[in-house]
């Protein structure tokens, strides 16, 4: 992290946690070094700031192109995505993904493809997130974010929680378009049962 990515987080943490109570679970799990894919569930825009919130190391985020335009481009550029060309099909998004990877970097993508306010793990996922682990040699950290709690809720004691699941190590031999969907149907169960054990839900 650089000094000023590393303030920004911390100003970040002591906000939330000011106004939402922001709580994090499971950072012991997050693997210190080595390239690693981080899956969350999307319910709102503000989610990829949340998560580099919570886990304590430099992501690199997959992201529409469309969200490119100035003066936000700079902000997201800042906190680690890059476009995403989804007319093109992403073969340059693709590719870079995969560099990174190679470089040791932290990847970040949502399974869901897209914001869903009422996500569901019985939800076809993305078959993404499998293939990259494959090819990539990273393991799949499951990563649940809970709702953002109103003023009432804060003052009944209800806060913003973050939940990490234990890295998921996937078979890089299987490369069928079955298998990608079986481990991408299993990254986004286990994402939504950290959830629901929780209460989160």
């Amino acid at each position: 992290m650089s000094p000023r990515y590393r303030l920004f987080r911390r100003v970040m943490r002591a906000l939330g946690w000011l106004l939402f109570g922001f709580t994090v679970h499971g950072a012991q799990r997050v693997p210190k070094e080595g390239p690693l894919i981080l899956a969350s569930n999307h319910h709102r825009y503000a989610d990829p700031v949340l998560v580099c919130m919570a886990v304590p190391r430099r992501i690199q985020w997959m992201a529409k192109k469309e969200v490119f335009v100035p003066p936000f481009d700079k902000f997201f550029y800042f906190i680690g995505s890059f476009p995403v060309d989804r007319s093109k099909g992403g073969r340059t998004a693709l590719k870079t993904s995969l560099e990174l990877l190679t470089e040791g970097w932290t990847l970040g993508i949502f399974p869901e493809g897209t914001r869903r306010k009422a996500g569901r793990p019985e939800d076809a996922p993305k078959h993404g997130v499998a293939m990259l682990a494959a090819r990539g040699g990273a393991p799949i950290l499951p990563v649940f974010v809970s709702d953002i709690p109103s003023p009432l809720q804060r003052l009944r004691g209800k806060r913003l929680r973050i939940f990490i699941g234990d890295p998921i190590n996937t078979d890089n031999t299987k490369n069928s378009k079955q298998a990608r969907a079986e481990v991408a149907g299993e990254v986004l169960r286990e994402i939504y049962a950290l959830g629901e054990g929780s209460g989160a839900l």
